[in-house]
């Protein structure tokens, strides 16, 4: 059985918000999604294609700055019709996969101070996480004043945000409490 693109409802999103060539979905992805949902270029070009087929886009030519025209995809009606039908259904449960507690599963093989550098690798990304999410809840205010997301999107995407500053926070202290077990 094939599972859905549930990157097309990402790309949806974000059309919904406005109008964006691939690029521009990558880039807005890496900087607001990227904690969470991550959109490569192979699935978006792809995919952009796919919601024009189903005429849930239309992609129009916007001159390119000293290169060729860009693409600049929209959402339709339909596209919108799409994205309203899949919000309120259940999520598909996440496939969660983390290297790192597959190794600590079988750590009674490894020298405890390899484990102890890796764990605080991954405490000091996690730190790294936490900083960057930190910079990103001044702008969401920012933005929704200068014509950006909307106050209420501005909500959702701070809720967003709590997430992840919670998920990054555990980490660090899963970490540091594992590290001090050991």
């Amino acid at each position: 059985m094939s599972r859905e693109n549930r990157s097309k409802y990402a790309i949806l999103g974000f059309l919904d918000l406005m109008p964006m060539s691939g690029y521009d979905i990558k880039k807005f992805a890496s900087c607001s999604l990227s904690h969470f949902w991550n959109e490569d270029y192979g699935h978006i070009y792809p995919t952009l294609r796919a919601l024009e087929e189903a005429g849930f886009a239309v992609v129009s030519a916007s001159p390119g700055e000293g290169r060729a025209d860009r693409k600049v995809y929209a959402i339709t009606e339909s596209g919108r019709a799409e994205l309203r039908r899949w919000l309120p259904l259940d999520p598909a449960r996440a496939n969660f996969r983390n290297e790192l507690l597959l190794k600590v599963f079988f750590a009674s093989r490894l020298p405890a101070d390899r484990l102890r550098a890796m764990l605080d690798a991954e405490a000091e990304a996690a730190d790294r996480s936490i900083a960057e999410l930190r910079t990103i809840e001044p702008h969401l205010d920012g933005e929704a004043a200068a014509g950006g997301p909307s106050g209420a999107e501005a909500r959702f995407q701070r809720m967003t945000l709590r997430f992840g500053l919670g998920y990054y926070e555990a980490i660090r202290n899963w970490c540091r409490e594992t590290k001090e077990e050991l």
